[in-house]
Parts: structure tokens; C-alpha cells; sequence
């Protein structure tokens, strides 16, 4: 998955197309309709530090534990009582087609992460047979879900690009114009900075890229993040 992607690519290939994303949302598995409707003292499961951090603001009464493994490991430890309910990526458990009850979540509640619900096909360069095939790739790519990826993926690259840091990108694209939202939020969600920039759809690295630096200029720098 594109949020599962180095920000930097191995030498030697490059991202053939970006499929059309899919649900870019979290979800509440478990049996929930809401936050609020979670019981006192329940257990959340994730992996991820960016929802633990988002989740550190929430009612202090809710306890997040660290669950890992695919989405079949992860369903069968919620159905084994482990867990009150568990944090997972509304793409995932579509795609699948897992036949779980969950409530996505929206991201004013638990903003996503970069790229989230987009798949890249990551494709080698340099020989005869990689450059023939790259065109046939390329009739793949969706325009508008690439753009914003790559903005995405640009602000998780400016401030340190690991998958483990509690940073949420957001981008929309309206016309031809780009719009970034991106939050930092420390491990235990306390705090949390929160930048924006927009301009030319052609710029969107750079947007993404100026929307990490805001963010690293609010939270102090990258000593932050250690």
C-alpha cells in the first residue's frame, strides 16, 4: 500500500501508476456506532502511533493497546474478547471484502494518514523491457488520486518520512488547485500542530513539502519527533 511506501523508492524503479483511491478513512470495528457509545474503560486495538496519538485526546478512560498482525490476526483477537473494539483502514476491510461490522470514522474525528487507501504499482527502470512497459502502466494512473498522494506523501517526507510518526495529510483537489491539511501530534496526542498551504495541482510536491516545514517550524523541529 502507498502508506507502507518508503518515501524514498529503491533505486532502480519508480511509481508506474496510482490507482483510483479507495475509502481514505479509518474505521471503528466492533460493535459501535460511535466514540461516545464505547463503554467505560474499553480496550482499543491499533498499531498505528498516529491513531494512538489522536486517540490520546479522547476520554481518558479509553485504553489503547498495541495490536499487530494482518487484518484476519487482528479480527480474530477483537472476536476473541481482547479488545472492546479495533482502529483499521476502511480500504483495507473493503477491498477484502470482510464481512465485519465497523463505522468509519471521519477526519475530524481520527484524520488519515498520507495516502491512505491508495495503491501505487511501483515499477523497475533502466532495461529495455521496464521502459516498454512503463506506457501500459501509465494508462492505469488516476490523475487526480496521484496528485494528492503526492502531496501527501511530500509533507510525510519533509518532516521525516516513517510510517510511525503521528502525522495525519489530507489533500483535496478543487479545479486545479491543491489543498494540503496536515497535523503532528506528539505520542500522547497532547499536543498537536496543524498547518495548510494550497496552490497549482503541478506544485504538489512542493505544497506538501512547505506544509512539513510549517509544521516542524510549530512543533520546534525534528528533536520533536525523537
Amino acid at each position: 500500500s502507498m502508506k507502507d511506501m518508503e518515501t524514498d523508492i529503491a533505486p532502480g524503479t519508480a511509481i508506474g501508476a496510482v490507482l483510483p483511491r479507495e475509502d481514505s478513512r479509518d474505521a471503528l470495528v466492533g460493535p459501535f456506532e460511535t466514540i461516545d457509545a464505547l463503554p467505560q474503560g474499553a480496550v482499543i486495538g491499533t498499531a498505528s502511533g498516529r491513531r494512538s496519538a489522536v486517540w490520546g485526546k479522547l476520554p481518558p478512560d479509553l485504553q489503547i493497546k498495541l495490536l499487530r498482525g494482518n487484518i484476519n490476526t487482528r479480527l480474530a483477537r477483537l472476536q476473541a474478547g481482547e479488545f472492546d473494539a479495533i482502529i483499521l483502514a476502511v480500504a483495507g476491510l473493503k477491498r477484502l471484502r470482510l464481512p465485519v461490522i465497523y463505522t468509519p470514522l471521519s477526519d475530524a474525528v481520527m484524520p488519515a494518514a498520507a495516502a491512505q487507501g491508495a495503491l501505487a504499482i511501483q515499477i523497475r527502470t533502466g532495461t529495455e523491457r521496464a521502459d516498454a512497459l512503463a506506457p501500459l502502466f501509465a494508462q492505469l494512473n488516476c490523475a487526480e488520486t496521484q496528485i494528492c498522494v503526492t502531496a501527501e506523501r511530500a509533507v510525510l517526507a519533509a518532516v521525516d518520512g516513517s510510517c510511525r510518526t503521528p502525522l495525519s495529510a489530507i489533500a483535496h483537489l478543487d479545479a486545479n488547485q491543491v489543498h494540503v491539511t496536515a497535523y503532528l501530534l506528539s505520542e500522547d496526542g497532547q499536543q498537536k500542530f496543524e498547518a495548510r498551504a494550497d496552490g497549482p495541482a503541478s506544485l504538489a510536491t512542493d505544497i506538501g513539502n512547505e506544509v512539513g516545514r510549517q509544521l516542524l517550524d510549530l512543533c520546534g523541529g525534528r528533536q520533536f519527533l525523537a
